[in-house]
């Protein structure tokens, strides 16, 4: 005959199996990258004056995931054979410019036409200003075939339809073996040298699926 203590664990037993069971974990809810609507927007600088670069950049794809207002994964590619510069005419030069971006000097778009940022880490900004950035997020960029880690701000805001995202930031090139004309590199390059840092801005929207 069993004790009433070997009566209530086997009792306590059977509930919490039937509890565990019947328990279903909160799937996180998949939202689809809105390559037509996001922007990706880029800068080069000079080191020795005040000249600049800038254009875009298109986006092939992406998927973020996210439960509880929180991204807890997801992904979004860049097509490289889209960069375009927006602040010369065809004329004067923009398209030599995007060819000499393409090109193995910088990007090797041939050999890696595509480029991939991969969220790892989402963490909420305490005390965030209103309007300004209230997330730090973490992920590897993929580059011209090396993968580097990354940290930024940025605002995200959760609305019924999807999620919208800005960030901007900018990440040093010579990490991703793009070292063409960098003062760490060479040093004969005077007036020509241009800066490590490229500037991102990044606006992207996504849809729930």
């Amino acid at each position: 005959m069993k004790s009433p203590s070997a009566k209530a664990f086997l009792l306590f037993s059977a509930l919490l199996t039937t509890a565990l069971l019947s328990f279903k974990p909160k799937e996180a809810s998949s939202y689809k990258v809105d390559i037509d609507r996001s922007v990706v927007s880029w800068i080069g600088y000079y080191v020795f004056s005040f000249s600049e670069h800038n254009g875009t950049i298109n986006l092939s794809g992406g998927e973020i995931m996210a439960d509880d207002q929180q991204i807890i994964s997801g992904y979004f590619n860049i097509d490289m054979k889209t960069i375009k510069d927006l602040d010369m005419s065809r004329e004067d030069g923009a398209k030599d410019l995007e060819n000499h971006l393409m090109s193995d000097d910088f990007f090797s778009v041939n050999d890696f036409p595509e480029a991939r940022f991969e969220i790892t880490k989402t963490e909420k900004i305490k005390d965030a200003v209103p309007g300004g950035p209230n997330y730090e997020v973490t992920g590897d960029l993929t580059l011209k075939g090396v993968k580097n880690s990354l940290t930024f701000p940025a605002i995200i805001n959760f609305n019924d339809t999807g999620i919208e995202a800005k960030a901007k930031f900018k990440f040093d090139r010579t990490r991703w073996n793009v070292r063409y004309n960098s003062g760490k590199f060479f040093f004969d390059i005077g007036d020509g040298a241009i800066s490590d840092a490229i500037g991102l801005e990044i606006h992207l929207f996504t849809s729930k699926k």
